[in-house]
């Protein structure tokens, strides 16, 4: 590291900037995952662009690779990199809202549940996920599923402009109509372009739903989820439902369960909707009742940072009783963990594969192992459980997985996830924007 270029960043860069000797430089570098442990040269946590300008100068500079922290929800850990300099954008969290023109824009550090207050005072909402402590910033350049996804499909559906700091410093403003290639691969290419240091989405009038979650014994699984996904197949785009079965001692879940977002106007088409899933087997708990959208994405609580965890999955092309089969089996076998089953469908399958980045419009499915667990000497067992998991997927699946949840990538190079063709036009996005792969710490597209 070179002294008189970190004495210059400092005085430059109004934001903190921590070094391995500053008593708030284990703090800074702790993620979500608590199996990641990584020691990063420099943390800076910017005020301003002008802040991120100067962090990657001086990682240029240094010739040290860069990691970008938003929520610091990664599973992956892509939030922190050894030997790197972390862009930590959590103090640019400022939120504006313009009720009259539907839109709201966001600093690269804002969680959702900085977003969503602003906006639901208007009654408005942009699609986020399902959960008010995650970062906007990874959610939306991986993709953003959450209850919104059929009226309005995905986060990066909604992204009408981005701001972005690329690796020699040049900050650009990314719309479909200006530098509209980067805008492109942002919207499913990750972080691996630049630091994105604001985000501004369209929004939709959100009033009350008709939400909660079914809970069923575990032996109702196949049953429940089989009617849960002949539901969704032929579900309005008003109706948003996801299907679980769990298994898991560290949040105490067990059973099949469905959660339940109807954002149609009649509570009793609601109601009539998913009555097939009222009986046969009933729902051993029933949570469903009006309720705001901003109760409705804490439904699930929130998942603590510090446990250890390792995610994997595959999209799918379709989910048949088989396969249901399968992912039932799987837990029953003394194997602790939550498979989670997502739709893509909606306002979300309507837009055409080719306009964002994104690789799972082909898909009509996600499906994910969520391996949370307490023990380090249980980490090769539960990896071994996730990863079993997925290799269960491969006739169905559609070619990768969906990275905002994945642990690792599928193949080397990410052509698996994201096709030959696509995965090309990211990497000549990636050779214009990042020809060294300084923004590397992520699930990586290499210029090389």
């Amino acid at each position: 590291m070179k002294t008189d270029s970190l004495s210059d960043l400092r005085q430059r860069h109004r934001g903190p900037v921590i070094g391995p000797d500053d008593a708030a430089y284990d703090p800074a570098r702790i993620t979500f995952n608590g199996m990641i442990d990584r020691r990063p040269a420099l943390v800076t946590r910017p005020l301003d662009v002008g802040d991120v300008v100067a962090a990657i100068g001086y990682a240029v500079e240094s010739d040290l690779p860069i990691a970008v922290r938003g929520g610091g929800h990664s599973v992956a850990g892509h939030c922190i990199g050894d030997g790197g300099v972390v862009v930590a954008l959590r103090l640019m969290h400022d939120v504006t809202v313009d009720p009259e023109a539907r839109v709201a824009t966001c600093g690269g550090g804002a969680l959702w549940e900085d977003l969503d207050p602003p906006c639901l005072r208007h009654g408005l909402a942009t699609p986020g996920g399902t959960f008010g402590d995650t970062g906007v910033a990874g959610l939306t350049l991986g993709g953003g599923i959450g209850h919104l996804i059929g009226l309005h499909g995905l986060t990066l559906d909604n992204l009408l402009a981005a701001t972005v700091v690329t690796a020699d410093g040049e900050v650009l403003r990314a719309t479909e109509d200006e530098n509209a290639e980067l805008f492109w691969a942002v919207r499913g290419g990750g972080g691996n372009f630049g630091v994105v240091t604001d985000f501004t989405f369209r929004l939709h009038p959100v009033g009350q739903v008709l939400a909660g979650q079914l809970v069923y014994s575990t032996a109702d699984a196949v049953a429940v989820l089989s009617k849960w996904r002949d539901l969704m197949q032929r579900a309005p785009d008003e109706l948003a439902c996801f299907g679980f079965v769990a298994r898991s001692s560290v949040s105490e879940e067990e059973g099949a369960i469905v959660a339940v977002a109807y954002f149609g106007e009649d509570r009793q088409e609601g109601e009539e909707l998913i009555s097939d899933l009222l009986d046969d087997p009933e729902p051993l708990v029933n949570t469903l009742r009006p309720m705001y959208y901003a109760e409705l994405q804490e439904i699930f609580g929130r998942m603590p940072f510090g446990l250890r965890n390792y995610w994997s999955g595959r999209f799918l092309r379709e989910l048949p009783d088989e396969l249901i089969r399968l992912a039932a089996d799987h837990l029953s076998e003394g194997v602790e963990g939550s498979i989670m089953f997502e739709p893509i469908y909606g306002a979300a399958a309507r837009v055409p594969p080719e306009a964002t980045a994104f690789a799972g419009r082909e898909a009509a499915y996600n499906a994910t192992f969520l391996g949370v667990w307490q023990d380090a000497a249980d980490d090769e067992q539960r990896i071994a459980s996730a990863r079993g998991f997925t290799s269960l997927l491969a006739p169905w699946a559609t070619g990768g997985g969906y990275i905002n949840y994945a642990s690792e990538s599928v193949g080397d190079g990410l052509e698996t996830e994201y096709g030959a063709e696509r995965y090309a036009r990211l990497r000549d996005v990636k050779r214009r924007y990042d020809p060294d792969n300084r923004f590397r710490f992520n699930h990586n597209i290499s210029p090389d």
